[in-house]
C-alpha cells in the first residue's frame, strides 16, 4: 500500500472545495477530487498541476459523478478505494442550496436531503471501513451555520445541513476513540459561486472566503493525535453584529407585548 497520504474532497471543482484540495496538495496529499461536471474537474486539476508541479505519486485524479445518484456514488467509492489503496481524509464539501420550505415541491426538498446529507453520508459509509482497517483517518463535512441556526424562507437547506450537524456528531461520539477523527464545519455566508446566485447581504470581501476553510483544515491537521474537534463555526463579522442586534430588537419588542410577564418575572427573581 502507498504511503502517500489520499484525499478525497466532494465539490472539488470549485469553490470551498477547490481551496481545500489546493491546501491539501501543499500538504502532501495525493488529491482526488469529485464532482459532476468532468470539464471542470480537468480544468481544477491542471490548476492544481500547474501550481504544484506534483511528482508521479501526487499526481490529483478526479472523479465525475452526480453525489445525488446513489448506486453512481456507491461505485465511485468503491473505485476510489481499489484506484488509491487508501483514505486518509474524506473533505465533503458537495452541496446545493435552494431558497424555499414548505413553498417548495417534494422533489426540491428530496434533492436537497440526496446532495446535502445523503451523499456525505453514502461516502462516509463507504470509507469508514477503510479508515479502520489502516487504523485512522479523518473526516470534515461543510454543513453551515443556518445547520445551526435556521432562518426563515430556507426551512428545506436547513433542515439539509442540521442532518448532517446531527449525524456528523453521532459519527463523532462513535469513532473518537477509533483513531479516526470528524468534525463538522458550519460557515456563514461564504464567497463563493453559490452565495453569489442567492443574493447575499454582504460583500465578497465581508464573507468568509474559501481559503479560510482551508486554513480550517490545516488548523485540524495541526492538532496532537488525542485531540477531536467535533465543530468549528466560522462567521461574518457583519452578520454576528446584525444577528445580534436583530435578536435583541426582538426581545425588547417581546418585553414590549407582555410588560406584565415580564415584570410578574422580575419580582419572582427579585430583581
Amino acid at each position: 500500500m502507498s504511503q502517500v497520504p489520499v484525499a478525497v474532497v466532494t465539490g472539488g471543482s470549485r469553490g470551498i472545495g477547490k481551496a481545500v484540495a489546493d491546501e491539501c496538495m501543499s500538504l502532501g496529499y495525493r488529491v482526488v477530487l469529485v464532482a459532476r461536471n468532468p470539464r471542470n474537474l480537468e480544468q481544477a486539476c491542471r490548476e492544481l498541476c500547474e501550481k504544484h508541479s506534483p511528482d508521479a505519486a501526487h499526481q490529483p485524479d478526479m472523479a465525475a459523478v452526480d453525489v445525488a445518484d446513489v448506486a453512481a456514488v456507491k461505485a465511485t467509492a468503491e473505485d476510489i478505494i481499489r484506484r488509491q489503496g487508501r483514505v486518509d481524509l474524506l473533505f465533503n464539501a458537495a452541496g446545493i442550496s435552494i431558497p424555499g420550505t414548505f413553498d417548495q415541491d417534494a422533489e426540491t426538498f428530496t434533492r436537497l436531503f440526496a446532495v446535502n446529507l445523503r451523499a456525505p453520508f453514502l461516502f462516509m459509509q463507504a470509507f469508514l471501513p477503510q479508515m479502520t482497517a489502516q487504523g485512522g483517518g479523518r473526516i470534515v463535512n461543510v454543513a453551515s451555520r443556518n445547520g445551526k441556526v435556521a432562518v426563515a424562507g430556507l426551512g428545506g437547506y436547513s433542515a439539509s445541513k442540521y442532518g448532517l450537524v446531527g449525524l456528523s456528531e453521532s459519527a463523532y461520539r462513535e469513532y473518537a476513540a477509533r483513531g479516526i477523527s470528524i468534525t463538522t464545519i458550519c460557515p456563514g455566508w461564504v464567497n463563493t459561486e453559490m452565495a453569489a446566485n442567492e443574493g447575499p447581504s454582504l460583500r465578497p470581501e465581508e464573507m468568509v472566503q474559501p481559503e479560510d476553510v482551508a486554513r480550517t483544515l490545516r488548523w485540524l491537521l495541526s492538532m496532537s493525535p488525542s485531540v477531536r474537534v467535533m465543530e468549528v463555526m466560522l462567521e461574518c463579522a457583519g452578520d454576528v453584529e446584525r444577528r445580534a442586534s436583530v435578536e435583541l430588537a426582538k426581545l425588547y419588542a417581546l418585553k414590549r407585548r407582555h410588560e406584565k410577564e415580564f415584570e410578574e418575572l422580575d419580582v419572582r427573581a427579585g430583581l
